[in-house]
């Protein structure tokens, strides 16, 4: 009796649960990542919430502050969190001390050797990084919540990343705006130029792959449910919702810059939550971090709030180019953004391994092993971490071997590249003829070969793929008045002026941001170019009146530019007021002493006052300065003054 007694006292306490480890509570394993709302909220549903607050401000915000917006915000922002965790978590940064300590300086080095010498290499290493990047956190959520339904397997796990990388491929494929991004940051580069049918084929190709993928992947979920296997629901919609965001940001919306950064949100937001559940439960089972993490992280709204503070605090450092005049600080401040992002990038791809027992079970991943660990169990787990710390340093060594080796194949490619800027435009106008910026930038390198009317022609294109967009009308003015059709460049110029929408603040600080995609920063021309060349166009035109109205206009927007003052100056002269028009050009020749034009005109005044002296000086700092046209006009003033009694 006393042994069948002590037999269900056993078998009792086998069915208890296990004491809690080290003092923490166990939980029961959830099929959420936090619960039912929150994960609607921050995961699930993020890019849903993120459309409905963003899009709307379409309406009172201009494309570039959405831009500021999201890009400081969010997409800058959410580097603090990767920070936070990598410095913050004493056990990652014991095994990873020498990345964490090291790759800093080294990419701000290599930002600031790119910088220094105008190289577009590490914008396009960024950018496709920043596409793997998003793959690997999407991927990461499928396989989260795969995790907590219990439907893992290794087949699972491989169409899941197949499935999600054909498709973002796909969609980014499809999208004209983000494959001109793309392809332009490459012939930046100095890669080689592709064929627009190649670029063409390739679409094809990855249609019919993702179609192929797609097939399968719900034909293998289908029979999984059929046999009664488990499958992640969550998973499913989970990825459909981001598909379907992803599709319509980057495909339906025709405003790239909008698109790409309200889909920047909602991955920034995901990012956040993450990162906020896997501190709490960190700091909830004490491991090992630093004082402020347990601080921050404690059950608490004010702290909550704080972590969007910080977070939001740190993101406002992407605000600063464009309110910073010198060029230096201004080239430091860019190279640390940079820096920034790529740390960010390099960092997720090795702390946030779902493989890791701390990465699992701070995300309360297969939980229900760990209190009944034996200590066999617990010296294999030990060994286990040896061996992963020295494949870690092996596989540390063999990152910065690849990522130097794509460094200098970047560099040396673009130091390299012969003078094709005309061609790689038409090429790019050739394979995504849908998007208005790849025409205005054709136009823009016909207009600098003197091909007037066939920049024309694509400034005409880009008109109508982008009606509201000042820059290509100002363009458009600017190559008519070279061509002397003045009344045309005037109307032209006020098509702009009447297209101009927020400050021009904004357009500058918005493309100052090495974040901002390329070639899309803003569709305006500021008010002060716009103003300057329709004064100009008057002038020559014959109505001086109109140009200094229009030149007064600009200099309200720019105060310190010197063509505007030169504008002034000259047109003062015209009209036959020579003092105030000297006043107007030295004014121009004290901002920019090197102002060749200005110097002329200058000259030409004071000749005419009689001031012989001084305008042979500064024709001659005209001839100094000028190009073959201005250099043969001052040399024959000079000649005539010196010629004359």
């Amino acid at each position: 009796m006393a042994r069948k007694k002590v037999t269900k006292t056993a078998q009792a306490r086998l069915q208890q649960p296990s004491p809690a480890v080290a003092g923490v509570p166990v939980k029961v394993p959830s099929g959420w990542i936090i619960s039912p709302f929150w994960d609607s909220f921050l995961f699930i549903g993020a890019p849903l919430v993120v459309i409905a607050a963003f899009l709307p401000l379409r309406g009172v915000m201009s494309s570039e502050q959405i831009a500021i917006l999201s890009l400081a915000f969010f997409t800058f922002g959410h580097h603090f969190p990767t920070f936070l965790r990598s410095y913050g978590d004493q056990e990652l940064f014991q095994r990873f001390r020498w990345r964490f300590l090291l790759a800093p300086p080294i990419l701000f080095g290599t930002a600031m050797w790119f910088n220094s010498r105008d190289l577009h290499g590490l914008l396009l290493f960024v950018a496709a990084w920043d596409i793997w990047h998003v793959l690997m956190q999407h991927y990461g959520f499928m396989r989260i919540y795969d995790s907590k339904a219990g439907a893992v397997g290794k087949l699972t796990s491989w169409l899941d990343w197949g499935f999600a990388i054909s498709w973002y491929i796909t969609l980014i494929a499809a999208s004209p705006h983000y494959s001109h991004n793309m392809l332009s940051r490459a012939y930046q580069s100095g890669l080689p130029l592709i064929e627009p049918g190649v670029v063409s084929g390739i679409r094809m190709t990855l249609w019919a792959v993702t179609g192929a993928l797609t097939l399968a992947y719900v034909g293998y979920h289908m029979n999984l449910w059929r046999l009664g296997r488990p499958v992640s629901f969550k998973k499913l919609i989970l990825m459909g919702i981001f598909l379907g965001a992803t599709y319509y940001l980057y495909v339906v919306i025709d405003d790239f810059l909008v698109g790409f950064t309200v889909w920047s949100a909602f991955h920034c937001i995901q990012y956040y939550g993450i990162v906020w559940v896997f501190n709490r439960n960190r700091v909830d089972r004490h491991a090992a971090v630093t004082s402020f993490v347990k601080f921050l992280f404690r059950p608490h709204w004010g702290l909550a709030i704080l972590y969007t503070a910080l977070i939001f605090g740190y993101g406002s450092i992407n605000l600063l180019p464009g309110y910073i005049s010198s060029d230096m600080l201004g080239r430091t401040l860019i190279a640390l953004i940079f820096t920034s992002n790529a740390l960010h990038y390099y960092y997720d791809g090795f702390i946030w391994k779902m493989r890791e027992p701390e990465t699992r079970e701070a995300l309360e991943i297969g939980l229900a092993e760990e209190p009944g660990r034996t200590r066999l169990a617990a010296a294999k787990a030990h060994v286990q971490s040896a061996v992963r710390q020295m494949r870690s340093r092996r596989s540390g060594m063999i990152q910065a071997a690849y990522l130097t080796a794509i460094v200098i194949v970047l560099a040396t490619f673009e130091m390299n590249a012969p003078d094709r800027d005309l061609t790689a435009m038409e090429s790019l106008a050739a394979a995504v003829p849908d998007v208005g910026d790849a025409h205005y930038n054709f136009g823009n390198a016909l207009w600098r070969q003197g091909r007037h009317t066939e920049a024309i022609t694509e400034y005409g294109k880009a008109a109508e793929l982008m009606p509201e967009s000042s820059k290509v009308f100002s363009n458009w003015g600017g190559v008519l008045a070279e061509t002397g059709d003045y009344a045309g460049a005037i109307e032209k110029y006020k098509q702009a002026l009447g297209l101009r929408d927020g400050a021009d603040a904004v357009v500058e600080s918005a493309s100052r941001s090495p974040l901002i995609p390329g070639g899309a920063y803003s569709r305006d021309a500021s008010f002060s170019t716009i103003h300057t060349n329709l004064g100009d166009a008057l002038a020559r035109s014959g109505q001086p009146e109109q140009a200094l109205e229009q030149y007064q206009a600009a200099l309200a927007a720019d105060p310190q530019s010197a063509k505007i003052h030169a504008g002034i100056g000259a047109t003062l002269g015209d009209m036959g007021r020579f003092d105030e028009g000297v006043q107007a050009l030295e004014k121009a020749v004290a901002l920019d002493p090197a102002y060749a034009t200005a110097h002329i005109n200058l000259a030409s005044l004071l000749a005419y006052l009689g001031e012989t002296e001084r305008a042979r000086r500064h024709y001659q700092l005209a001839f100094d300065n000028g190009d073959a046209r201005i250099r043969a006009a001052a040399e024959a003033a000079m000649q005539q003054l010196q010629d004359s009694p």
